[in-house]
This record gives C-alpha cells, sequence and structure tokens, in this order.
C-alpha cells in the first residue's frame, strides 16, 4: 500500500509544469493548501523528488512548491542554458507564472546560488525569505579563500568530474550519496536517489558545474535584506562548515542553525527537523 501512494505521489507531482521564457519546460509540485508559500530547489544533480520526506510535514501549515531545474529531474533538457543566471530566470519565471508572492525560497547547495543570482539579478521581487542550506560562497579555492568546495576546487578537479559526468555517469549517480551522506542510505533510498540523479542530462550538469563553481557570491551577501535562514552541516563532506558559516556571518541579521552531525543533504538525513526548521521561519 506504501509503494502504491508513492507511485500515485509521484504521478501526480509530474502533471505539472510551467514553460520558460525560452521555451524550455519546467516539471512542478505543489502540496498544502494554507499558510506561506514555500519554495524548494534542489541542488545541483539532484531533483524535487529529493524533498520527498519533507514536504508532507511542510504542507500542515505550508503551501509548498518544488521544480525540477531545468536539464535535471521531470523538466525539459535543452542544449542551453547551463548557467546559474539563467536559472535563476527560471525561478522568476516560475514565480510569475504561478503568481507567487512574499514566496520563502529553501535554497539547498546549487539551489542558494540561484538565490543569490536572483538578488543580484531582480531585487527581492516576489520573495519574502529565504533560506541557505550548506552552500559555500564559493567553490574554488582563491588567494583569499580557502573554504570552497571539497570536491570541486580548481580546474584540475572540475575536469576530472566533468571527464567522469561524460564517461562513467552511473557511477556518479551511485557515488553521489556516499559524499553527501553521514550514514549509507538504505537499499530503497539509494536506487531512488541514483535513478533521479540519473534523470539529469550529464553533458547539462558538467557545463553547469563549470559555470556555477567559478562564481564569487561574497560581495552580494551583505547587500542582501531579506530575513534569511542558514542551515550548516558541520560533518558536511562537501564544504568546510566554516565556508557555510561565513554565509551567515556576511548577511546581516540571518539567524543560523548548525547540525552537529550533520551532512550535505540535511533535507534527507535529518528531514523532521529540517522540516520544523522551516516552518517555524516561515511562519514567524
Amino acid at each position: 500500500m506504501c509503494n502504491l501512494y508513492l507511485i500515485i505521489f509521484r504521478i501526480l507531482m509530474s502533471s505539472l509544469s510551467i514553460t520558460t521564457n525560452d521555451g524550455v519546460k519546467l516539471a512542478y509540485s505543489k502540496t498544502g493548501e494554507n499558510g506561506p508559500n514555500v519554495l524548494l530547489i534542489h541542488g545541483w544533480s539532484g531533483s524535487r523528488q529529493y524533498f520527498r520526506d519533507s514536504v508532507q510535514d511542510l504542507a500542515k501549515q505550508c503551501q509548498v512548491y518544488a521544480y525540477d531545474l531545468r536539464g535535471h529531474g521531470d523538466s525539459d533538457k535543452p542544449t542551453w542554458g547551463a548557467h546559474v543566471a539563467r536559472l535563476a530566470g527560471d525561478l522568476r519565471d516560475f514565480l510569475i507564472a504561478l503568481d507567487l508572492k512574499e514566496v520563502v525560497v529553501v535554497g539547498t547547495s546549487l539551489g542558494c546560488a540561484i538565490i543569490w543570482s536572483y538578488i543580484e539579478l531582480f531585487g527581492n521581487e516576489r520573495l519574502g525569505k529565504a533560506v541557505f542550506v550548506d552552500q559555500a560562497p564559493l567553490q574554488f579555492y582563491a588567494s583569499d579563500w580557502k573554504l570552497g568546495s571539497n570536491g570541486c576546487y580548481d580546474a584540475a578537479s572540475l575536469a576530472t568530474l566533468r571527464m567522469m559526468l561524460k564517461y562513467d555517469f552511473d557511477a556518479f549517480a551511485k557515488g553521489t550519496a556516499e559524499g553527501c551522506m553521514q550514514r549509507p542510505p538504505t537499499k530503497d533510498t539509494a536506487a531512488f536517489l541514483i535513478s533521479e540523479t540519473k534523470k539529469a542530462d550529464a553533458s547539462f550538469l558538467g557545463a553547469l558545474m563549470a559555470d556555477h563553481t567559478q562564481l564569487d557570491w561574497r560581495p552580494l551577501l551583505p547587500r542582501i535584506t531579506l530575513p534569511c535562514l542558514v542551515m550548516v552541516g558541520k560533518k558536511s563532506q562537501c564544504f568546510p562548515w566554516q565556508g557555510v558559516q561565513y554565509v551567515a556571518d556576511n548577511i546581516k541579521g540571518s539567524k543560523v542553525e548548525v547540525y552537529e552531525e550533520g551532512d550535505h543533504w540535511l533535507y534527507i538525513e535529518e528531514p523532521q527537523r529540517f522540516s520544523s526548521s522551516v516552518i517555524a521561519f516561515a511562519t514567524q
């Protein structure tokens, strides 16, 4: 019965879409009927389905939206637009298409950069609050920055990642959970995560990472005026926790929540705590 429910739930989630201003279909879901609008933005190589363990709790007090980024999940896989700025444009298209206002945007990993790019391009238009989950403001190392990505931090490591995406995408999909979670997932969860990752277009992922990993959002952070919550995974394998803490320290008035045992995928390993924190922030 549980498996049947999940199948039906996923069919319903895949039946909605909007079209961006350059003709790309973005698949999305909407759960919940009351409360503030909360929009979940997944990370690089993931999908909106990654939030499956959080959505139902969130929907008890919020109207929850989640969409698949272009090149990911059930959305279109165009050969263009593999840039964070284009994804920020997609976010704006999404908000306009559904006429969403005062939205609490929740960015996880790459989702944070999408929100930062949106704010740089469009200000606070249609946004009410922002949540940033385990993302440093610069992934590449620089002369004044050594708190970037643990895995993709310079031209050589980027080239290695792109080669793996091109020639062994299956191995990449199987290895993502190991680098983002403290505890090994169950067999069913691992299969689910792999299947969702493999929906993404490998070439698109490589091009997007080449853009994403070199962008430096540090100068933008002090200019953000939205109420913000930053979630830090103290045991994140993707970033030194100090790099994520830097985001909280440089957005004036932001709140920070540290997951002492948390890795990169906080919403998968600790979905109830994640949901409770987002609800509390969104409804206060």
